[in-house]
């Protein structure tokens, strides 16, 4: 394996030379930042500073110099904020200069920031005048906002992009403004949300690509990048919504956390709102009972947040804990609109001031839209749950249910318990009746119960204690339990009989598609008798297995045999997909018949060369490579950085996006497939170490040791230099003859069989030949196919046998539910609609 030498001083301090040569406005900005804050408002709070700004006033907004909408996007108002946008500035600013170059980012940050200061102040006199109806944000007055000039500079920059970080970079942007617009609400939250809009024309008038308003196809991976992102976002919505103090965003109802509805005034316990325990309306001395309590509720949304780390994992578990914690977020906030907030705001409307039915009108939209966001969280999950795909185990889920069940049951029955025990520390003093009816609330975090509802408030020190430690030990439990079901590899279903899947393909045997056996999604029969094992996927009563059988006793009939006999015990159908047909065999004795499926193709790593007129066009881009300073890296995934695992990302996604059809599976492998130590990678890289292209090799075991590679995944940048691909692959080849390896095989083309005699074809051959001709548009097997004979290797047909005729429609269904598990009506609407366009193409040839 190549290693990149270790990084030395000198090398290091080079690049972080060339880095800032490159970035010379992003240097400026940060630079301007950090001395105009620091001499204007952190260090002399009597400076520049304050004659520009003045929150207390807001006739200010039509007092203040011109000069204030620039000055404030170069100065924040405190060392904590300074802290903060330092890095977020040489971050940002740094890879928008890097994209777009400096003038753009330079025109980007103050035009952008500026027109957001100004439309945002022009926003603030509307919603003043017009919208006081709806708690949107604090008034427009503090325009000392870099944010949203930063975000004005990344949405710009993203026009110039590729599909992967475009995506990502206007998600990301749209996320952090939109939520603390939502949850926090200060003035500055307005100017950056006004600048995703401003960004986004910009970057159009300074030359970005217009993508259009089509949907652009994420692979599964990429969906649960954004689905991820969500859950984590609106779950800690509350968590920037309590600290932000602001009480003015849309979701600010969500600023509950901290606040504990049991109070000691004057040495009493008593509840605000609470008909049972009442607080007097005047009073001397006033503090929260328990202070540290609002700490409990941070459980709830370590819960969500594992939730959504799980979903980043695939774990369709994860998705539906987050499902189930949306739901429960959204009875709750319902209830709050339904029953309580009436109640508070027929008590507020008494007074009939303007003020206060202004308020009146903010309560209701606030509770109203509080309880929307989590249903539409709910539903958004529920709709993409296909693309989570790693089920759990039935014990794993056992475990989990019992835990929670039981912690729920334990903590329940302390709290009955202690309650009764100490009903005498209870404001009222406690009976079995009241117990019972307030025991379902013991769950919830104190913080989070409505003091309206309360109708006892502990006063003692061991009714406190019975008070707080249900909730928080039933909350512990289920963060446990969660961060068992969700990271725990041991948990996904399937994981057991795929690594004693993976046993027996690493003590040799199988074919050159048996290291494709171990992806998820299979099924596995292990032959009670002999080393050997089968994997297979069922789509109704067909048992398609992928390849042949693994293990050191694959070549034996035996293990075709009872894999036979283990369909028909259960009733379905076998077929043997894309597995050769050699003199020896397993599956002469069936007597079954075979139809093509695929063509492979084979070279030799020991007579490996680029000699002759055949392969020119290998030996010129290796040529063209060496020119242009192109070279090929053999790794792993383990092996590479971060930025280097982003890189490889955004080159497979960009081809994504491009495709009309989803991602094709089975015997098609993905970036999701790479993280596997035994996958080799063969990458290239430009002069300045920029990924260009990759592919993946997956290895042939023999007796415990790797005898070879198979080709798999495939990506190449869309600028990169022509021939980079056969480079790539002709470098792979040289590797594989340096270490001595047996075999190297270009994998199948599917649905790409060469053609033969017609008249020696099934029907059903030539449905598939169909079938391939309509997927070439968007997947291209036959220009796949066409490009592996420029390395003149040997090519075996792969097969699919089967017992009979009448199982062709079965098995039909069941290779395309195989490649595209997840084909909607409407993508295979749009795919049958050009099936007119292979026919023309092949008229015209």
């Amino acid at each position: 394996m190549l290693r990149t030498p270790t990084m030395n001083a000198n090398q290091a301090g080079v690049l972080v030379l060339r880095w800032c040569r490159a970035r010379p406005v992003t240097l400026l900005i940060t630079a301007a930042i950090v001395v105009l804050s620091l001499t204007g408002f952190i260090l002399t709070p009597s400076g520049w500073g304050w004659q520009v700004l003045n929150a207390e006033e807001p006739g200010v907004v039509f007092q203040r110099h011109w000069w204030g909408t620039v000055t404030s996007l170069f100065a924040v108002a405190d060392i904590a904020a300074l802290i903060a946008i330092v890095p977020v500035l040489l971050i940002v600013l740094g890879a928008a200069e890097k994209t777009m170059g400096s003038i753009r980012t330079l025109v980007a940050y103050v035009v952008g920031g500026v027109a957001a200061s100004f439309l945002g102040l022009g926003v603030g006199v509307v919603e003043d005048r017009y919208l006081g109806f709806l708690p949107l944000n604090t008034p427009a007055v503090d325009t000392l906002s870099p944010l949203a000039a930063v975000i004005c500079t990344a949405m710009a920059a993203s026009s110039f992009a590729g599909a992967l970080w475009r995506r990502r970079t206007r998600l990301l942007a749209s996320l952090t403004a939109v939520t603390l617009f939502l949850y926090e609400g200060a003035a500055n939250d307005l100017f950056s949300i006004l600048a995703l809009p401003i960004g986004l024309g910009l970057g159009f008038a300074l030359g970005g690509r217009r993508s259009g308003f089509r949907i652009v196809r994420s692979s599964h991976h990429e969906t649960r990048v954004l689905l991820a992102a969500l859950t984590f976002v609106t779950s800690v919505g509350p968590v920037i919504a309590t600290f932000s103090e602001t009480g003015a965003g849309l979701l600010s109802i969500y600023g509950f956390l901290s606040d504990d509805p049991v109070t000691l005034i004057d040495g009493q316990t008593c509840a605000y709102g609470s008909t049972a325990a009442p607080c007097p309306d005047t009073y001397d001395v006033f503090r929260e009972l328990q202070p540290a309590s609002g700490f409990i509720a941070l459980l709830p949304i370590l819960v969500a947040v594992l939730a959504a780390w799980g979903i980043l994992k695939g774990r369709r578990a994860a998705l539906w804990i987050a499902v189930v914690f949306n739901g429960i977020v959204f009875a709750g906030m319902l209830y709050v609109f339904s029953v309580i907030q009436p109640e508070t705001v027929a008590a507020i409307a008494q007074l009939r001031d303007t003020e206060s039915q202004q308020y009146v009108a903010q309560t209701l939209s606030s509770s109203l839209i509080g309880a929307l966001v989590p249903l539409i969280v709910a539903i958004v999950l529920v709709v993409f749950r296909r693309d989570v795909r790693a089920s759990s185990t039935p014990a794993a889920l056992r475990t989990f249910g019992v835990t929670v069940g039981v912690a729920a049951a334990a903590n329940l029955l302390l709290a009955f318990v202690g309650g009764l025990a100490a009903a005498d520390g209870y404001t009222p003093n406690l009976d079995v009746g009241k117990v019972l009816v307030g025991l379902p609330l013991r769950l919830l975090p104190p913080t989070l119960l409505p003091s309206d509802i309360l109708t006892f408030v502990p006063s003692s020190g061991w009714a406190q204690a019975f008070w707080y430690l249900p909730p928080l030990l039933f909350w512990l439990a289920a963060a446990i339990a969660t961060a068992r079901l969700v990271l725990d590899p041991g948990t996904v279903s399937g994981a057991s009989d795929r690594s004693r899947a993976r046993l027996t393909l690493e003590r040799g045997g199988g074919d050159t598609l048996s290291f494709m056996t171990t992806w998820e999604g299979n099924a596995y029969w292990f032959s009670p008798d002999i080393d050997a094992a089968i994997a297979y996927r069922v789509h109704g009563s067909v048992a398609l297995t992928l390849g042949g059988a693994f293990g050191p006793d694959a070549r034996r009939p035996e293990v075709v045999t009872g894999f036979v006999e283990f369909c028909g015990d259960n009733g379905w159908t076998p077929v043997f997909y894309s597995v050769e047909e050699g003199d020896d065999s397993p599956y002469a004795h069936l007597g079954w018949q075979r139809m093509p499926v695929a063509e492979e193709a084979l070279l030799d790593p020991a007579t490996w060369n680029t000699a002759g007129k055949k392969r020119q066009d290998i030996r010129t881009a290796t040529n063209r490579a060496a020119r242009e300073g192109v070279t090929a890296t053999w790794t792993s995934w383990h092996d590479l950085t971060i930025a280097e695992h982003a890189q490889i990302r955004e080159i497979s996604e960009a081809w994504v996006a491009d495709k009309s059809l989803p991602e094709m599976e089975f015997t098609l492998g993905g970036v999701d497939q790479l993280n596997d130590p035994a996958v080799r990678l063969m990458l290239a890289r430009n002069e300045e170490g920029r990924i260009q292209a990759v592919t993946s090799w997956l290895p042939l075991f023999d007796g415990g040791a790797v005898r070879g590679y198979t080709l798999d995944f495939m990506r190449r940048r869309a600028d990169s230099m022509n021939g980079i691909m056969e480079f790539v692959i002709g470098a792979a080849a040289d590797h594989m003859k340096a270490e001595g390896l047996e075999r190297l095989s270009l994998s199948g083309s599917p649905l790409a069989s060469r053609p033969g005699d017609d008249g020696e074809r099934a029907a059903i051959t030539r449905v598939l030949d169909r079938f391939g001709e309509l997927l070439e548009p968007a997947y291209g097997f036959r220009s796949l196919l066409n490009f592996k004979r420029k390395f003149q290797p040997e090519f075996v047909t792969l097969w699919a046998v089967y017992p009979e005729a009448t199982v062709l429609p079965a098995l039909a269904v069941a290779l395309a539910r195989s490649y595209l598990p997840h084909l909607t009506l409407a993508q295979a609407a749009r795919m049958a609609g050009t099936l007119r366009e292979p026919r023309e193409a092949v008229s015209a040839k």
